[in-house]
């Protein structure tokens, strides 16, 4: 125990990553993770010492507050406009594809209780038994809606995350960007592929998603033509524990775009543009 720390706040420093981490699976935005993890801090620095066990009490918490704030607002549906989940870009363990921008978006067809169960079964490895007790429901309950959840996921895209064949792609995306060569895009977009993109209040984006290689390379080019090659230039991220492209121009961040990918092209691109939840830095721009 470092000197001068309670033993409270030691169980909770210990649980502090695991618990953030939770938070923004079931919530999508690290802001909210946040959050949700700082009231489980204050309900824990309430009750600390008569808890056995506060892993399990403080998942419990996170778990419940998550759900409220997806009961209580749909924050998603902002007049017709796409939304991205917020990027996350702390290092992840081996196996983390949990994580992809992909499946978080899928995760948006689920109820807030399927979401929950969903994720504390897939991502966390708890047993039904451990998520009633979570949740204060049925074993039996929890295990229908962990089929609904499923059921409600089925044929959503999913996506090859082979890392060494992705960061090729992604290499071979930028340049082709960077080169404004409208073939080299299209060979490189799968037939179905599918872009979405969310600016927030502050930068204009595409309301629908773009769909097919011609109008995504279209869609894409005309983004780059609003930069001068020498004010601009793309670099290698993790995002969401996958390979990535930051645009900077100017030396700020304008967007962040993540790929997935599939049968060795590329399936979907998530561009997310709103100053107010890019990692690095602010822009001011439209994309």
């Amino acid at each position: 125990m470092a000197e001068g720390q309670s033993p409270a706040l030691v169980h909770f420093l210990a649980q502090r990553p695991r618990l953030r981490l939770l938070a923004y699976r079931l919530l999508g935005s690290a802001a909210d993770a946040d959050d949700v993890v700082q009231d489980a801090w204050l309900k824990w620095c309430k009750v600390a010492e008569g808890i056995d066990e506060p892993a399990a009490f403080l998942t419990t918490q996170v778990t419940r507050l998550a759900v409220d704030r997806l009961r209580t607002a749909r924050r998603r549906a902002r007049l017709g406009a796409q939304w991205l989940p917020d990027p996350w870009v702390e290092p992840v363990e081996p196996g983390e594809a949990d994580l992809s921008t992909g499946l978080l978006l899928l995760l948006e067809r689920l109820t807030p209780d399927q979401r929950a169960v969903y994720v504390l079964r897939e991502a966390m490895d708890l047993d039904f038994a451990e998520i009633a007790a979570i949740l204060d429901k049925a074993v039996a309950t929890c295990r229908q809606t962990m089929s609904r959840a499923r059921a409600a996921l089925k044929g959503g895209a999913r996506y090859d995350w082979d890392a060494a064949q992705t960061a090729t792609l992604v290499q071979r995306f930028a340049a082709a960007c960077d080169q404004r060569d409208y073939a080299a895009l299209v060979t490189l977009l799968g037939a179905e592929s599918r872009l979405i993109s969310d600016g927030g209040a502050k930068v204009k984006s595409a309301r629908n998603p773009i769909l097919g290689p011609d109008r995504i390379a279209r869609f894409l080019l005309g983004v780059r033509r609003k930069f001068q090659p020498a004010d601009f230039a793309f670099r290698m991220a993790e995002i969401n524990g996958l390979p990535a492209l930051i645009g900077e121009a100017g030396g700020r961040t304008r967007w962040v775009v993540t790929l997935g990918c599939a049968g060795g092209r590329i399936g979907g691109l998530y561009l997310l543009a709103d100053p107010d939840r890019l990692p690095y830095s602010t822009i001011s721009e439209s994309v």
